[in-house]
């Protein structure tokens, strides 16, 4: 399988196999763009104890990414299902990754960005 560049943008607006994150449930697959959003809220309630998903993993992530101690690309996994193209695994680390670009963090300083097709 080949990896292919992605943008911040094309992440951000990209559907994920997750209708229901941190406690939040809706009918509609949600974006990596709204999943930072809702974690961006839920993580200043969500005790440790009660993180059975291992969802505040996301600030371990930006806290590497940021310091340059992330070694790896930071690679996105899709599948197709009904005809619908979704994000499956990597979530937490795209969630990361526009996490880091929303608190200032250059493009040039974070692992490169791919989606595996």
């Amino acid at each position: 399988m080949a990896l292919q560049r992605l943008t911040a943008q094309e992440l951000s607006a990209a559907p994920t196999l997750f209708a229901s994150f941190m406690g939040q449930a809706d009918s509609e697959y949600k974006t990596v763009g709204e999943l930072l959003e809702i974690y961006r809220e839920r993580c200043k309630t969500l005790d440790a104890d009660e993180d059975h998903a291992n969802d505040l993993r996301v600030e371990r992530f930006k806290r590497d990414m940021s310091s340059e101690s992330w070694t790896d690309d930071v690679v996105m996994r899709i599948g197709v299902f009904d005809d619908t193209v979704l994000v499956i695994d990597g979530i937490h680390r795209g969630i990361a990754y526009l996490g880091c670009i929303e608190d200032g963090i250059s493009p040039d300083r974070l692992p490169g960005l791919h989606v595996r097709v």
